[in-house]
């Protein structure tokens, strides 16, 4: 077989690398010249030997461009804590905020007299109710303020009988002789009853005398007259608010004295009139906020 130009070896899937015998201008056929290693180009006759050693690394071609932005990774684990920092200023005061409906400021505690449970529309509760008592009218001694007693007292230590040097408490009774400020028939000789209310969102409570009305952003809890013992009496009482609307206890029609409740008068001299009228019924008024 005879090469004249070019001879491409891999044609055939069992062909085999030999050498370029033309180089000398003989002929041979497949297998008979000598096989001579290495790639060579002769006479335009390609020749394909197996891959020389692999040579050393060549420099460093240019840098490439900047690649696509990759995906987030994982957080990695937690650091030490740092040093803390320095303090700094004061900020300045925040705005007052508005109180709510429901709000708890501390809760202001007052006795209605007269009555046997508070206005609990109004955001207020009643912790018990009970009836008026104080120190007789005609004793020198005693407490000097009326007290609200629970209906179902509760006891310690005691002895039976009246014995010995002690105070005395006595059930409260209106005493009236005018039908004003309240009705002399529907109220006079009759057990005065009372609660004890307590309401939840406000902080603070006062009773007015001479006034029906509370001041701006104080809440009314209730209004009504102005009463404390009488002017003649031995003992002495406090001025507490009787409710407008009164109510009485069953079962007392009698007039059994103990302490009592009258009506307050206004009297003139040292007391201004106008504007107080002499002579007239005080008012009074139980506020809270």
């Amino acid at each position: 077989m005879g090469f004249e130009n070019k001879v491409v070896l891999g044609a055939l899937p069992a062909l085999f690398l030999f050498s370029a015998c033309l180089a000398e201008g003989t002929e041979c056929e497949l297998g008979s010249c000598p096989t001579k290693m290495g790639n060579s180009n002769v006479n335009n006759v390609t020749v394909m030997a197996p891959a020389g050693p692999r040579g050393e690394a060549g420099p460093p071609g240019p840098r490439g461009g900047q690649g696509e932005k990759g995906e987030t990774g994982r957080p990695g684990k937690l650091g030490p804590q740092g040093l803390e920092g320095q303090k700094g200023e004061k900020g300045d005061p925040g705005q007052p905020a508005n109180q709510g409906a429901e709000g708890w400021g501390g809760g202001a505690v007052y006795i209605r007299w007269g009555r046997t449970a508070c206005n609990e529309s109004a955001g207020t509760v009643t912790a018990y109710t009970g009836l008026a008592g104080g120190a007789l009218w005609s004793e020198k001694g005693g407490g000097s303020n009326y007290q609200c007693l629970p209906a179902d007292p509760e006891w310690g230590v005691y002895k039976d009988g009246v014995d010995g040097l002690k105070a005395y408490m006595y059930g409260a009774e209106y005493q009236l002789n005018t039908d004003a400020p309240y009705d002399e028939a529907t109220v006079d000789d009759r057990e005065v009853p009372c609660a004890v209310c307590y309401s939840l969102s406000r902080r603070a409570q006062m009773m007015i005398p001479a006034r029906n009305t509370c001041p701006d952003g104080w809440t009314r809890e209730y209004g009504g007259y102005l009463m404390a013992g009488y002017r003649d009496q031995a003992g002495r009482s406090k001025f507490v608010c009787m409710d407008g609307e009164p109510e009485v206890l069953p079962g007392g029609e009698g007039n059994q004295s103990g302490a009592l409740f009258y009506p307050v008068e206004a009297r003139c001299g040292s007391l201004p009139c106008p504007p107080y009228v002499e002579g007239r019924e005080l008012t009074c008024v139980v506020c809270t906020i």
